[in-house]
């Protein structure tokens, strides 16, 4: 298991910066799924965003579900694949959303960065689809990291 972990000062409790509040400390970590209620958050994440059942195949070794705490509040869910040819998969991306609109998707997309680093791949596909993220934020955070998108290569309509 991989944890990633930075901190962001001066955020309010969903990570926003208020102006009438003195600067704080907040702290991001994207880490494996470690016990039941870490496993209830993600697939709670993930079907609140994109109504998926809780899947009954186990899980590849190549597979890395992960879920993106906000001190630790799990807020996010990502899957990352390792494609076995230096490039993973970056699927499934999705924060909670009753946390969406506070920058967290850009702050678990980073951390989700550094950890396909860590695995030794040196490039990334992210599957992500406008309506998911209800904008296009996510395709200009994949050209900001230098991560290419395969929904917009794909799927232009």
């Amino acid at each position: 298991m991989v944890s990633v972990a930075m901190t962001v000062m001066g955020t309010d409790g969903k990570g926003n910066m208020p102006a009438d509040q003195p600067p704080g400390a907040c702290h991001y970590r994207l880490d494996s799924p470690r016990c039941d209620q870490d496993w209830q958050a993600y697939h709670g994440i993930r079907r609140r965003v994109f109504h998926l059942p809780r899947p009954d195949e186990a899980i590849s070794p190549d597979c890395h579900p992960l879920l993106l705490f906000l001190e630790d509040q799990p807020i996010g869910a990502i899957q990352v694949d390792d494609l076995r040819n230096a490039a993973a998969a970056l699927r499934l991306v999705a924060i909670d959303p009753a946390w969406q609109g506070g920058g967290h998707g850009r702050a678990m997309l980073e951390r989700a960065e550094q950890f396909v680093r860590d695995l030794g791949c040196s490039k990334a596909v992210v599957y992500a689809t406008p309506e998911a993220a209800g904008s296009t934020r996510p395709l200009a955070m994949t050209k900001r990291i230098g991560m290419r998108s395969a929904w917009a290569e794909s799927c232009r309509c």
